[in-house]
């Protein structure tokens, strides 16, 4: 009897030590709840697949990501009775790190019933009570709230009797009133509101709530680091990498590789333009990736090695290449764009089209430097500078303004095959423009050319030496030039 007493003692408290949730140290760290849609409306379309089927494939790709440290919490409300108010379930409480379970519960959710978000945001908040780290509940709703007649009221009162939490909400496919009642719970909850209408745009969402979250669990990580400070030195540093925020576009990430064996220690996805990165004590080479149209691959471009050291910051701070382009200056048949080291003459960057001219001119991320900026011409056997010795400085936009060009009127009767733009002091082609074998383009399109005085060389089929048909060519600042070569 005595010894049957004894198992039974160490089994319950095998149980206290090792269930998720009972552990103490997950209390160090802060929590996050999502609470959805289980409403009948929730079968309704989003971008090719029902609302339910677009927030579970967002949860398999979200929740996965999450940082291990990080307590994760499921509630559902309308997934069991149709017409219940009281169907309303906290699935996973918010008190553990294990995801298998919760994901599971996601797929098993079949919307039925109604949607009582204020009891289910009060149900969870009762969990929540005895939590020093505050919990974020992320809500995901397709409509209003149908069965409480102030639920901003309710998720107010929560908040006053000191429960800590912040409630974000996700209006997924929602109307203009049910959006406003959801934004007002949003700001009553102390967080902010987001716009859905499919998985991709849910997705986003999630990412952006989850991206706070993840960086609490990273400061909280490195002041329990500086708290061993006593014992040890601690090998944790960062790396602060600032940027103006006109160059976020332009980027698809940053990579950092550790220098010593090239491995990929962290990519930084759609980084920010003031952004923190801690990172053990060691060499580390940095490298921009510029994305491009139409799915290709995006450009890397090294920008060399940085040193983190313990207990240290190293503010890593980029500056941009920005394009002002005429409004009259339209429809330029560029192929690719190139950032150029003024002084040595290598491109630092060269951005193709790839059939598509969106990230042509998108502002740059650059470091401090001087540059020239080069656009390639369709067929043009060089590229053309259009503007040197742009001053970029750490933190500021180098400003590309492109004002003036010209266009070659096209004449009757005539087989031209190309044209030149010529510097008449050094009779250099700084524009060689080249049409097809069996077609007009880019012959008559419109050209960025710096402002000055230059000749007008024309290529003819038939003759081998070009033909000049102008000489001391003014093209003006701000001016686009269309030249009537008289032929």
């Amino acid at each position: 009897m005595f010894r049957t007493t004894q198992r039974i003692a160490l089994i319950i408290l095998s149980l206290v030590l090792f269930t998720p949730g009972l552990n103490a140290s997950t209390e160090e760290y802060p929590g996050i709840m999502f609470i959805l849609d289980g409403s009948g409306s929730m079968w309704g379309p989003a971008g090719g697949q029902t609302k339910i089927e677009a927030a579970r494939d967002v949860m398999h790709q979200v929740v996965p990501s999450l940082p291990q440290e990080l307590t994760v919490g499921l509630t559902s409300y309308g997934h069991r009775r149709k017409g219940d108010c009281s169907d309303v379930e906290v699935l996973i409480p918010v008190s553990g790190s294990e995801r298998d379970g919760l994901l599971m519960h996601v797929d098993a959710i079949s919307p039925k019933g109604k949607t009582p978000i204020a009891d289910s945001i009060k149900l969870v908040a009762e969990t929540l009570k005895s939590r020093e780290q505050e919990t974020t509940i992320v809500l995901v709703s397709d409509g209003e709230e149908t069965c409480n007649d102030d639920p901003c009221g309710v998720v107010k009162a929560l908040k006053q009797n000191g429960i800590k939490f912040k409630l974000h909400v996700v209006g997924f496919d929602v109307n203009a009133t049910q959006k406003e009642q959801l934004e007002c719970l949003a700001s009553a909850g102390g967080g902010k509101y987001y716009g859905a209408s499919d998985a991709s745009t849910l997705l986003a969402a999630f990412e952006t709530v989850t991206e706070t979250v993840e960086k609490k669990v990273e400061e909280i990580k490195i002041e329990k680091a500086k708290a061993t400070k006593k014992k040890a030195i601690t090998k944790l540093g960062k790396l602060h990498i600032v940027f103006p925020e006109s160059g976020m576009r332009s980027l698809s990430y940053i990579e950092l590789k550790r220098k010593s064996d090239s491995k990929v220690i962290k990519s930084i996805k759609k980084p920010k333009a003031d952004s923190m990165h801690p990172l053990l004590a060691d060499e580390y080479d940095v490298a921009l990736w510029f994305a491009n149209a139409n799915y290709a691959p995006s450009t890397e471009v090294p920008l060399g090695t940085v040193t983190i050291v313990g207990g240290e910051t190293l503010e890593f701070k980029l500056g941009a290449v920005t394009f002002n382009i005429a409004d009259e200056i339209t429809k330029l048949p560029t192929e690719a764009v190139s950032v150029i080291h003024a002084e040595s003459g290598n491109p630092l960057v060269t951005i193709h089209s790839h059939g598509n001219g969106y990230f042509l001119y998108t502002a740059k991320p650059v470091p401090a430097g001087t540059y020239d900026i080069a656009f390639h011409y369709g067929r043009s056997p060089e590229p053309t500078i259009v503007a040197e010795n742009i001053v970029v400085a750490e933190g500021a936009e180098g400003v590309v303004s492109l004002d003036s060009g010209i266009r070659l009127k096209k004449p009757e009767g005539q087989d031209i095959t190309g044209w030149d733009v010529v510097r008449p002091d050094d009779e250099k082609s700084i524009l060689q423009v080249r049409r097809g074998r069996d077609n007009q383009f880019p012959l008559w399109h419109n050209f960025v050319v710096p402002a000055g005085s230059y000749n007008v060389n024309i290529h003819l089929r038939g003759m081998d030496d070009p033909l000049p048909v102008g000489e001391g060519v003014e093209i003006a600042a701000g001016d686009l030039l269309e030249f009537d070569t008289g032929l």
